[in-house]
């Protein structure tokens, strides 16, 4: 590979090559680009050429990226995001942006602080296309590979160089039908240790704090149901006596099909939102933001406290 084949190439060839690893298929990454196959067929040549690696194998469906390409894109992202930035920020306007805004978050973030978000977004950036895309447990791998812009997660950064910032703190509530007997007479732990749950599994290895707050109990419950997503709980719940544990904001979606009941036990975990470093400066992301943080502290409906008995 020689260095005046990669100094050859133009900013919309590499940006190409990120729509490509992005998307997954050349036909979709042509249509986002707004290009031909045939021009985007040439363009990925030209870059094998310059890179000297294959970049992308066919699969099933689409194309794989390499292991050479990975890295590639990985080192790309950043750097074009910037030169985006270079040639927007001084004539900044929210109302002309095209760029598409991508936020991580699961069932609860996309339920109760997506409609809102969006309506603010619509309003302000009709033009820029917003996607979500599911967090399951590993949402700082995705802002560190460009997979999304920001994140809203309970889950923490850990060891990774991110920007945290806590939203609001939140808490566990028990559901469960409105006639079975639990709705009538409460939870005791000793109820709940013995009880029938419904438990949600996003990934493998996943699991709530609440679960880690029964281990440390000394309690170890065997899930009676186990589900990939708390969507459609109010009808697996429905005419029994299944357990769900979830955080209390969803009794905003949950009732009246489902009675919230507190549990009968303490336990609580921040909301976050992450970013990366390099959009810090980003007039278009400072604003998302700024927007999320607007959202979250918006009053929340009342909601049961969790007890102690």
């Amino acid at each position: 590979m020689d260095d005046l084949d990669i100094m050859g190439l133009d900013l919309k060839a590499l940006g190409l090559l990120c729509k490509i690893h992005e998307a997954g298929s050349l036909t979709l990454a042509a249509e986002r680009a707004g290009i031909a196959q045939s021009t985007a067929s040439y363009t990925l040549e030209r870059l094998r050429r310059a890179f000297g690696d294959s970049l992308f194998h066919r699969a099933a469906r689409g194309v794989v990226p390499t292991v050479r390409c990975d890295a590639i894109v990985a080192a790309l992202r950043p750097a074009l995001d910037d030169l985006r930035e270079l040639g927007s920020e001084g004539s900044f306007d929210m109302a002309r942006e095209t760029t598409p805004y991508t936020i991580a978050g699961n069932f609860y973030e996309r339920s109760l602080l997506l409609p809102p978000l969006l309506a603010k977004l619509r309003a302000a950036a009709p033009l820029m296309p917003v996607a979500m895309v599911p967090a399951s447990n590993a949402p700082q791998r995705m802002l560190q590979d460009g997979q999304c812009d920001v994140a809203i997660s309970p889950v923490a950064p850990g060891a990774h160089k991110l920007r945290v910032e806590r939203l609001f703190r939140e808490h566990y509530t028990c559901f469960v039908d409105p006639a079975s007997s639990i709705a009538r007479e409460g939870l005791t732990l000793e109820r709940f240790a013995t009880g029938q749950h419904l438990t949600i599994a996003y990934s493998e290895g996943w699991r709530p704090f609440w679960q880690d707050e029964m281990l440390r109990l000394g309690i170890r419950l065997t899930p009676a149901v186990t589900v990939p997503s708390f969507g459609g709980a109010e009808r697996l719940l429905a005419g029994s006596d299944l357990i769900l544990t979830a955080p209390s904001g969803l009794a905003r979606l949950f009732t009246p099909a489902l009675k919230a009941v507190p549990t009968p036990f303490e336990c609580s975990f921040d909301v976050n939102m992450m970013w990366t470093p390099r959009t810090d400066n980003s007039a278009r992301h400072r604003r998302i933001r700024e927007m999320i943080r607007e959202v979250a502290n918006d009053p929340p409906l009342p909601l049961p406290s969790p007890g102690a008995g």
